[in-house]
C-alpha cells in the first residue's frame, strides 16, 4: 500500500489519524496547534454537511427526473405525434401538429409538450393562446416544418 501527497487516500488517512489518533494531540503539540486541530475538525464537519446536502439534492433530482420521465411516457401514450394543434398567436391562428412542434429537441415547445405539464390557456374556440408576434411565429413554425429558415420566401 503506497500513498502520495496528491492522492485522496492520503487526505482521508490524514483526516482519520487526526480524529482517531490514540494519543492526545494537545499533549504533543503546542496550544496554538490545538486551535488548528479545532479548525481542521470544523472544516471536516463542514465538508460532511456539504456532502450530506449534495446527496439529498441528488436524491431530489433523481425523483424529479423520474417524475418527468413518467410524464413524458404518459404524453407519448396519449398522442401518436400527429395530434392537430391550433394556436392563437397574437390574434392570428396557426394550425399545426404536435409532430411539427416536437421536431426541434430542447425547444420551448418540445420541453413543454414532453413535460406533460403544459396547460396553456385555451380560447373559446379551443385554441392555445400564445402572446407573441404572429409574424415571427410564422417564420419559426416554417422552420420547424421544413428544417430551413425562410424569410420572405428565401432561404
Amino acid at each position: 500500500f503506497c500513498l502520495n501527497r496528491s492522492s485522496s487516500s492520503f487526505f482521508t488517512l490524514t483526516c482519520f489519524l487526526a480524529v482517531h489518533s490514540p494519543f492526545k494531540m494537545e499533549s504533543v503539540l503546542p496550544s496554538s496547534y490545538t486551535a488548528v486541530e479545532d479548525a481542521f475538525r470544523s472544516f471536516i464537519n463542514t465538508l460532511t454537511d456539504i456532502q450530506d446536502s449534495a446527496q439529498q439534492k441528488w436524491i431530489q433530482f433523481k425523483q424529479q427526473r423520474s417524475t418527468l420521465e413518467r410524464n413524458m411516457a404518459d404524453y407519448n401514450k396519449q398522442t401518436d405525434g400527429s395530434q392537430k394543434i391550433s394556436l392563437d398567436v397574437g390574434g392570428t391562428v396557426f394550425n399545426t401538429t404536435s409532430e411539427t412542434l416536437l421536431k426541434q429537441e430542447e425547444s420551448f415547445f418540445w420541453g413543454m409538450l414532453r413535460s406533460g405539464q403544459w396547460q396553456p390557456d385555451k380560447t373559446e374556440t379551443g385554441q392555445y393562446f400564445i402572446d407573441r408576434s404572429p409574424h415571427m411565429f410564422g417564420i419559426i413554425l416554417d422552420y420547424l416544418r421544413h428544417g430551413e429558415m425562410r424569410v420572405d420566401g428565401n432561404k
